[in-house]
């Protein structure tokens, strides 16, 4: 209240940052009372906020008030909130609504109530589009996340993606910076969800992020373009906003942000034909995480596709998961790379039924389809003697000796 009446922001922020440890905290009879005593009747949310709350179950601290002495909780309550019983509810501040709101939401999604948090949460996005207040900003994202969040656990994102457009053009007419940086994220989160690639790149390249906008929501932006980059073979520039991405997010604590990030970083790095540091892996708190991701590499490394295929069958769920399945499997290329990079440098004449038998390859004829498409990208210095079924490797030339440097030099 402090904070929208002597329009500080700081004081504000400060209420939004205790949130997170309000909400594990919060019981059934904090919030029905917190309700009753701010809230006037009048109120158009009145009853469906004291509804809410009454759908939260009660938690051990409510069943010990209810069994305790009566007269030692009556006392310790006007020990303890000798101002909570003064206020009149007379009025109530949209801040000071929407911010019980929240929390009542917050509390649904905690006990896993998550068709009840999506209907509430539904009431809530209304009525925070009933006011125009820019001290309503911070709060209002903090609700559209948790909007999200909501229909996201009941599987009916793609319900709300209207209503995210339309409060995302909302945002951008009201020069609300944090509503956009939010709505943004969110909406490509939602396209990304059902692998719609297209349209996420289309409304990625028609938004403009705005620059006063928080350091996570930034970094989340860089993620997921990262994401939709790489799936559209933009390896270099995708493996680029992912390491920002890692950069910029915080090293003390968002495991799970951090991992994700790696964890696609070090397929796209795979994909470019580059193999993470071994660093990577054995980080202590990433060790777990990315040691299907280390097995991976190590396939990839050596080349073996009967090694790769068992990783990816071993590992199928924990990639589906992450979803980067799609991604895992493009890697089968670049294995087959490896392997006849190791052949064409170990033998200077081989047979094809060799190589075929050597990459667990079904026949000599796909051996030979490989191996001349890898000549044409350049995999390879070779040629294939079609008659005699020989992959004969190309004696490697000194290439200071050729004009090659002067022409680069040139370039």
């Amino acid at each position: 209240m402090k904070g929208v009446e002597t329009n500080q922001h700081k004081l504000i922020n400060k209420a939004i940052r205790q949130h997170a440890r309000i909400r594990k905290m919060a019981t059934k009879s904090q919030l029905e009372k917190i309700v009753s005593i701010y809230v006037p009747t009048t109120t158009v949310t009145y009853s469906a906020l004291l509804e809410a709350a009454k759908k939260i179950p009660e938690s051990n601290d409510d069943l010990m008030d209810v069994e305790g002495n009566e007269g030692v909780e009556k006392k310790a309550v006007e020990m303890t909130e000798p101002s909570i019983s003064v206020l009149p509810p007379t009025s109530i501040l949209p801040e000071v609504e929407i911010y019980i709101f929240t929390t009542i939401v917050t509390v649904l999604l905690r006990e896993n109530l998550d068709i009840d948090a999506a209907y509430y949460c539904n009431l809530l996005v209304d009525r925070i589009r009933a006011f125009n207040r820019r001290s309503l900003d911070l709060l209002s994202a903090k609700a559209y996340f948790y909007f999200s969040l909501a229909y996201e656990r009941i599987e009916k994102l793609e319900n709300i993606r209207p209503t995210l457009l339309a409060l995302y053009r909302t945002t951008c007419v009201r020069h609300d910076d944090m509503g956009q940086a939010v709505l943004v994220n969110l909406i490509l989160r939602n396209y990304l969800e059902y692998n719609l690639i297209e349209q996420a790149h289309t409304f990625s390249l028609r938004t403009t992020f705005p620059e006063a906008a928080s350091n996570n929501q930034f970094c989340r932006f860089l993620y997921y373009i990262g994401r939709i980059q790489a799936i559209q073979l933009e390896y270099s520039e995708s493996y680029q906003r992912l390491m920002l991405a890692s950069r910029k997010a915080p090293q003390d604590g968002a495991l799970g942000f951090n991992s994700t990030v790696q964890k696609l970083a070090i397929i796209v790095q795979l994909l470019m034909g580059e193999v993470p540091e071994k660093r990577i892996f054995f980080q202590k708190e990433l060790r777990a995480p990315l040691a299907p991701y280390f097995e991976l590499t190590q396939a990839v490394r050596n080349g073996d596709l009967e090694q790769f295929n068992a990783v990816v069958a071993k590992h199928e769920t924990d990639f589906k998961m992450d979803k980067n399945l799609t991604l895992v499997h493009r890697l089968g290329h670049n294995v087959l790379k490896t392997g006849l990079r190791k052949i064409s440098l170990s033998y200077s004449r081989i047979a094809l039924a060799d190589v075929a038998q050597k990459l667990h390859l079904p026949s000599a004829s796909s051996a030979e389809y490989i191996c001349a498409k890898a000549i044409r990208d350049g995999v390879i210095e070779a040629s294939v003697e079609h008659e005699r079924g020989w992959l004969v490797s190309t004696e490697m030339v000194d290439v200071y000796s050729t004009e090659e440097p002067q022409n680069a030099f040139h370039k």
